[in-house]
Formats: structure tokens, C-alpha cells, sequence
């Protein structure tokens, strides 16, 4: 498995969608620091504390810009094979399907966390920034790095919550539609975030379990779990059954 995963990640090198992936994870710091200026210049005598920041920034990466960086690179990793018709070299190697797929999902994973971590390194380098510039309270390290276990299982859960566009990259061969899906995801996401309603749909309901207000949605917390799985999981399973029968030529 470690041999697939470092195959993928060598694919994945040369790549231009690396950078452009790594400028997506940038994107929700940038929107924070300035957000924070903004706050700073309207509300000077305001308080402005990391944890809210890092807080605030969690909406933004599970909804917006980390959710479609993550489809984009998963979009990526299971349809280039198709592009570059490359199967044809790949599948007489001795190796299960089986196995081929979980090492583009490990790295995706390990993808998707690098991206996440990238965006926590970020946020507190812009945060520093403003903390030099005109003060922002409890700024330190450790506070940070209280944040590292919230960023995980965002990673966790937006790496779940993507698999069936990853079923679609693989239906459809091809990089169009699983993107243009995750941007009518991506509106529907920010249309529910205040909504009661967005504790029954998947990709909102991430982000209430991250803040901890599904319950003051009126629903359970089991639900949205339950949620979450069953949608990941159809994902997931349709992927692996799609390839397994899929007569490559």
C-alpha cells in the first residue's frame, strides 16, 4: 500500500495542480486577514481573539474553498487514468483493483491533510501579522495548536464527504462534472448553514457537527452522523463497484 501511495505522490509531483491546490488552501487565511483588517479599521476598540479566527475559518474551508480544492484534487487523481489512458500500463500489473483505488484514496487523504495544514500554518502566520501590527489578544503558539485536533477531523470529514464526486469522476471520465457538482453542492452548503434544515444535508451538517449546533437545530446528533456516513458510504461503494465491473480497453 505505502508503494501505491508513493506512486500516486510521484504522479502528483509534476503536476500543476499541486500548486493551484496549495493556493486554494491559501485562499481562507487571505479571506480571514483581511476580514480582520476589515473588523480592526470599522471597530478599532474590538477585541479580536485567534480562536475566533480559527473558529470562523472552519465555515469557510468545509463549505467553500478547501471542499472544492479537495474535489478538484480527488476529481484529478481518479480521472487522470482516463485522460492519459494509462490504465492500459497499470492494470497487467499484479494487483487488485481493489488495492489501486484505496492507495488514490490514502492519498487523497494525506492530500487533503497537507492542505489543511497548510491553511492552519497560514492563518497563524496572517494572524501574527495583525498581532505585530495593532495587537490581536491570546495570540500564541499553544493556542494554535489547540485547533490541530478540529482541523483533523475537518480533514476527516471533508475527505468523506467527497466520495460520490469522486464516483462521478470516474462515471463520467472526466473533470467537468464532478466540479461543476461540487459548486451546486457548495451553494446549497451556504444557503443551509443557518438553516435547520442544513443538519440533514451532508456537506452543512459537517460544519454544525465541527461548531457543535446541530442540536440547537432541533435534530439529533446521530442523525447528521448517520447522515454523513450513509452518503459517503453509497459513495465509496459505488466507486469500488463501478471499477471492479468496468471493462477497460
Amino acid at each position: 500500500m505505502l508503494k501505491l501511495i508513493y506512486c500516486e505522490l510521484m504522479k502528483l509531483r509534476h503536476a500543476k495542480m499541486i500548486p493551484i491546490s496549495i493556493l486554494g488552501a491559501v485562499s481562507v487565511p487571505f479571506m480571514m486577514f483581511v476580514e480582520v483588517l476589515q473588523m480592526h479599521a470599522e471597530h478599532p476598540e474590538q477585541e479580536i481573539l485567534l480562536s475566533s479566527v480559527y473558529e470562523d475559518s472552519i465555515l469557510y474551508m468545509l463549505l467553500l474553498a478547501n471542499m472544492m480544492v479537495s474535489v478538484a484534487i480527488a476529481s484529478f487523481l481518479f480521472s487522470r487514468e482516463y485522460a492519459e489512458n494509462t490504465w492500459k500500463t497499470i492494470l497487467p500489473i499484479p494487483i487488485s483493483r481493489t488495492k489501486i483505488l484505496w492507495g488514490k484514496f490514502c492519498t487523497l487523504f494525506l492530500w487533503d491533510f497537507f492542505l489543511t495544514i497548510v491553511s492552519w500554518a497560514c492563518i497563524l502566520l496572517f494572524a501574527g501579522m495583525c498581532h505585530v501590527t495593532f495587537g490581536m489578544a491570546e495570540y500564541s503558539l499553544v493556542i494554535a495548536l489547540k485547533w490541530i485536533p478540529d482541523y483533523f477531523l475537518l480533514t476527516v470529514l471533508m475527505f468523506i464527504t467527497t466520495s460520490p464526486f469522486i464516483y462521478i469522476a470516474q462515471k463520467t471520465k472526466g473533470f467537468v462534472a464532478p466540479m461543476i457538482a461540487s459548486a451546486v453542492i457548495v451553494l446549497g452548503s451556504a444557503a443551509l448553514s443557518n438553516q435547520k434544515w442544513g443538519a440533514l444535508y451532508p456537506w452543512t451538517a459537517s460544519v454544525l457537527l465541527l461548531d457543535g449546533r446541530v442540536e440547537s437545530t432541533g435534530y439529533p446528533v446521530w442523525l447528521s452522523i448517520t447522515i454523513i456516513l450513509l452518503v459517503s458510504g453509497i459513495g465509496f461503494l459505488l466507486t469500488f463497484l463501478y471499477f471492479r465491473k468496468e471493462d477497460l480497453k
